[in-house]
């Protein structure tokens, strides 16, 4: 693992452009929209590339896509999508689409989790077949393309269908920031980039920048990995906690973290980490589409394995600084867009502000001698 460390008092490094942006204006641009993408059922013809006529280069593979594309999207009622970032295979005959939402306000690209799109290009009929993530062929074409033992793959087949969880909701947390910072919430119970509900009470949080993440509970250091490049769509930096005061016991994740930014003294497992200790950097590594931090707790019979990341059905949890969607029992609220609150009940917001500080554990030791 890369020893990098970062520091509140340094800056992590920029995250590197990507490139895909500007071919996609620039095919669009060249091509226009006269070539028309069609899915699989197969029933249209390419103009540019009639049946037969055999594989073009990478280059004119990667232009056609890109000039099909709009028009595809219009066409199946998807145009609020923005590409993102691409992942071809070496032959530029498959790929990987991360697609971005945007603000339907603003019209602001949203730093979130993306719809993922698999296409694959088809010689006999000259043209791209494009599936999206919820198709039902999706997976089993996914399995048969080169993407099969890449991270890509592994994102879309970690979950399990019989997952249950005990429905205990758990609180104490604070928002995963400094205190008095506020971010934006870009996603709650909307979650669609998650299957069997795995993500209805994950929250990814955003604000343009690699903000520094704070631990938004105390617990101890159970799995981290920050080697992934900045901008790696296909590798996922994140750091997991480990919180032995629940029955059974929690997993706090930390998912899309900046490359080095685990500080030194956290990297080794079994390390106590305190709520509101700086724990890394929000980046955009692996599925997301912008820097922003995906936060969620899973409970330990649901536990992935942790091979690259920790994974696991995401349970109720809220936070002391936040006060809507309020829980008696726990004493703290649940972050909530009011987009999502109009169909899923409560209420919502855009931004929070955290009050997350944290405590030196020398400090904490005084105050419980104090009350015994």
């Amino acid at each position: 693992m890369n020893n990098q460390t970062f520091t509140p008092e340094t800056d992590p490094e920029n995250r590197p452009k990507k490139s895909y942006r500007f071919l996609f204006i620039a095919a669009v641009f060249l091509f226009g929209l006269s070539l028309v993408l069609i899915f699989s059922d197969g029933k249209k013809d390419s103009s540019k590339n009639p049946p037969g006529q055999g594989t073009p280069s990478g280059a004119a593979l990667d232009s056609l896509l890109f000039a099909q594309l709009p028009e595809a999207l219009k066409e199946h009622g998807l145009s609020d999508l923005t590409l993102d970032d691409i992942s071809f295979n070496p032959e530029k005959t498959q790929a990987v689409l991360w697609m971005a939402a945007s603000d339907s306000d603003t019209g602001e690209l949203l730093a979130r989790e993306p719809d993922a799109f698999l296409a694959l290009w088809n010689d006999k009929s000259g043209r791209w077949e494009l599936f999206q993530k919820d198709d039902k062929t999706f997976l089993s074409k996914l399995m048969e393309s080169d993407f099969r033992d890449s991270e890509i793959y592994a994102r879309f087949t970690e979950y399990d269908p019989k997952a249950s969880t005990t429905g205990t909701v758990y609180g104490g947390f604070k928002l995963p920031w400094r205190g008095g910072l506020t971010k934006r919430l870009t996603w709650s119970v909307g979650h669609t980039s998650c299957a069997n509900n795995y993500c209805l009470y994950a929250f990814d949080f955003a604000d343009g920048t690699m903000f520094e993440i704070t631990a938004a509970k105390s617990g101890f250091v159970y799995h981290f990995k920050d080697s992934c490049n900045n901008g790696d769509s296909a590798c996922t930096n994140s750091i997991t906690i480990q919180d032995r005061s629940t029955t059974p016991y929690t997993y706090h994740l930390y998912l899309h973290i900046a490359k080095g930014s685990v500080p030194a003294n956290l990297r080794k497992f079994g390390v106590p980490v305190y709520q509101g200790q700086t724990i890394a950097f929000a980046d955009d590594t692996g599925y997301s589409t912008g820097h922003h931090l995906h936060f969620m707790v899973v409970e330990q019979n649901t536990l992935n394995a942790c091979l690259t990341y920790c994974w696991g059905k995401s349970v109720d949890i809220t936070f002391r600084d936040v006060d809507i969607n309020w829980d008696a029992g726990t004493q703290g609220g649940r972050p909530r867009l009011a987009s999502e609150a109009s169909w899923y009940g409560g209420s919502g917001r855009t931004y929070y502000t955290s009050a997350n500080t944290y405590v030196p554990p020398s400090h904490t030791y005084n105050i419980v001698l104090l009350y015994k």
